[in-house]
């Protein structure tokens, strides 16, 4: 069965994901040693496609959503069941940095469909699991989905459709407290549907997705290792007092919330 990675990147004027794929595709040719998919539209790629792309499909960007009074083209990801030529992908966010061979290990253990149900952050211990609202479950990450093609996962992306084109009636269902469309939210309301509204935990993860968030710096030494640096207000004899921390990633692959970092690390 063909196995390979999956990415959709649609420039926004501001963010280049096209770029951001461009180094997605590199890493996964070295740890993963894996074909790589790029859905895009000819506006965000340049007239020669870039060598380590084994597959190129173009395809229409829904620039509907808004995101800080910005574009944000994350709609039409439940095309990739139908997209992929791949019986098995791995579907990655182009800001989820790969930095070891751990995405192989999604073949072996999922039946046909594995997404992460819960988050780390590195240099945040504390951090909260995030809900679809304060009144309702857990939210599902679509940063990283591995699947085969199977009828069940056909329903999984045909609901997730349903609910992105019907996504006002969710929120006001769940009570969410942003109506900006989330691949993340809308795959957790379609994998609950699908699943006669209960959880269906052989779909998660048995490891957590680790977020680098937009307050940590990121530099890189070589290709896996990573160094990172927080900086916060600690309380000491009641005065505020700066602390920084640091902290050596290695092997571990994470995902990076803030897009700039992402960028500072691929123009390395």
């Amino acid at each position: 069965m063909s196995k390979g990675i999956l990415l959709f990147a649609f420039n926004n004027g501001i963010v280049d994901y096209y770029k951001m794929a461009v180094a997605t595709a590199k890493r996964a040719n070295y740890f993963l040693n894996l074909p790589v998919t790029l859905v895009t539209d000819k506006s965000s790629c340049p007239t020669t496609i870039e060598y380590m792309f084994d597959n190129v499909i173009y395809a229409s960007a829904d620039t509907s959503n808004i995101k800080g009074k910005q574009v944000w083209i994350n709609k039409g990801r439940h095309r990739a069941y139908e997209l992929t030529p791949y019986d098995e992908t791995i579907l990655l966010d182009t800001d989820y940095l790969i930095n070891s061979d751990k995405l192989l290990d999604l073949f072996k253990i999922y039946d046909d469909f594995m997404c992460p149900n819960r988050t780390s952050f590195i240099m945040h211990p504390d951090s909260q699991q995030e809900q679809l609202s304060t009144s309702s479950y857990n939210t599902l990450w679509a940063t990283l989905i591995a699947f085969k093609k199977t009828n069940k996962v056909k329903q999984i992306f045909e609901c997730l459709e349903m609910v992105e084109n019907n996504y006002m009636h969710y929120v006001q269902l769940y009570n969410m407290v942003s109506a900006m469309y989330r691949n993340d939210y809308g795959l957790t309301i379609a994998h609950r549907i699908v699943n006669g509204h209960y959880e269906d935990t052989r779909s998660y993860m048995p490891w957590s997705l680790s977020h680098i968030a937009t307050d940590v710096k990121v530099y890189r030494n070589t290709p896996n290792l990573f160094n990172t640096e927080y900086t916060m207000m600690c309380e000491v004899n009641t005065r505020g007092k700066i602390k920084t921390e640091y902290c050596t990633v290695k092997d571990t692959d994470f995902h990076i919330m803030d897009k700039n970092t992402y960028m500072g690390l691929v123009d390395e």
